[in-house]
């Protein structure tokens, strides 16, 4: 762990190791992943009485807590397939000094919280869009 709080003093160390071997996600990655939401959660996607309610700019925000594990799940590992060094630089960070890594590794979360909510989107258009049956897209 000693060897990483080396490798990575700084943000911008970090930040040059994660423009140097990230590999970006693409739908495909998490496409079977994120069907078992729909496998498994089925008409719980969202909650029923608020389905009225749920469009492509809100439809985060009332993701059900099953539907968001299985999607967060699918995403992690499609993640950690790509970008196995990255996440480990970053969770190894962490670990090794969990007080003062976010700020070195703060590109790397946001990268993957860019990559989720672009993948979502992607998710909501070819999957969800079609279950609501409307043009609330």
């Amino acid at each position: 762990m000693e060897e990483l709080l080396q490798q990575f003093p700084d943000r911008e160390a970090f930040d040059l190791f994660l423009e140097e071997n990230y590999t970006p996600l693409v739908y495909e990655d998490v496409k079977e992943g994120f069907a078992e939401v729909t496998e498994e959660e089925g008409a719980h996607i969202f909650p029923e009485s608020d389905m009225d309610q749920v469009t492509r700019d809100n439809f985060m925000e009332y993701l059900g807590q099953g539907a968001r594990f299985i999607l967060e799940n699918a995403m992690t590992e499609a993640f950690y397939e790509k970008n196995p060094e990255v996440y480990e630089a970053a969770f190894g960070l962490y670990e090794a000094d969990p007080e003062h890594s976010g700020q070195i590794t703060e590109s790397f979360h946001q990268k993957y919280q860019d990559s989720y909510k672009a993948l979502l989107l992607e998710w909501f258009d070819a999957v969800i869009t079609p279950l609501l049956g409307d043009s609330r897209a």
